[in-house]
């Protein structure tokens, strides 16, 4: 089929589809938009090779970034996990002298003298604050001795803090510059050596301390059977807790 055979061909269809009076210009133009719009429909909805690839890729990415971020979170929680359990050790100390629970009290590690005295009741109105200082640290298994008034003899001993790891507590070295007689950790024999005492008296006065605990201050002494106010008047400078 040669040229001219293709154009009339050409010429044919057109006037079959009733477009035989449409200018050449035009027609090729209609032709030309076209395929213009075929090739912008095959481009925009072609599937794409890389697609599928690109959006696993950054799906990874991610994934990889939260592992890390939890991994981050994690070691950061373990240490301050760590952190607070070495913070909350606990100590013990002996708190004596003038408060109002004397005895042992359980604190946290860093904690300081005044804050063995708020968990031991606080200070007795006859305390004298001045002879411990409240802002010295604590170690565990220290005594803290609350001196009360008129029982300060030597500065140096009274309320110090003394070890329970030997040598004489700061209580021992006060009652040995005063000559006084601690009703909470004297025997019955020692007890016999204070001014009207004798060895009955003495045995109710310990066994009253089994029974009842340590005294909280000299006073309640006359809670022992045989001790009035009158005997107590006699003991009072003689003895402390």
């Amino acid at each position: 089929m040669d040229v001219d055979d293709i154009s009339l061909h050409a010429k044919s269809l057109l006037r079959q589809a009733g477009l035989s009076h449409i200018p050449k210009p035009a027609f090729f133009g209609v032709i030309a938009l076209t395929l213009c719009m075929l090739l912008f429909g095959i481009w925009h909805f072609w599937p794409q090779p890389n697609e599928d690839f690109s959006t696993a890729l950054a799906a990874q990415s991610q994934r990889s970034s939260s592992s890390v971020s939890a991994s981050t979170n994690e070691s950061a929680g373990n240490n301050t996990a760590g952190s607070e359990q070495a913070d909350s050790r606990m100590i013990v100390v002996d708190v004596e002298g003038a408060v109002e629970h004397p005895g042992l009290v359980e604190l946290e590690s860093g904690s300081r003298v005044g804050d063995a005295v708020r968990a031991a009741g606080g200070l007795l109105p006859d305390a004298v604050a001045a002879s411990v200082n409240l802002a010295q640290r604590l170690e565990d298994g220290v005594q803290i001795v609350i001196a009360r008034e008129g029982e300060i003899q030597d500065p140096v001993q009274s309320g110090a803090l003394g070890s329970a790891s030997g040598g004489a507590t700061p209580s021992q070295g006060a009652q040995a510059a005063s000559s006084k007689i601690n009703i909470n950790t004297a025997s019955a024999e020692e007890l016999q050596k204070l001014s009207g005492i004798g060895p009955s008296l003495s045995e109710r006065i310990v066994e009253y301390r089994e029974n009842n605990g340590r005294f909280s201050r000299i006073e309640d002494l006359q809670n022992v059977s045989g001790i009035g106010e009158t005997r107590f008047a006699n003991l009072k400078d003689k003895i402390c807790i």
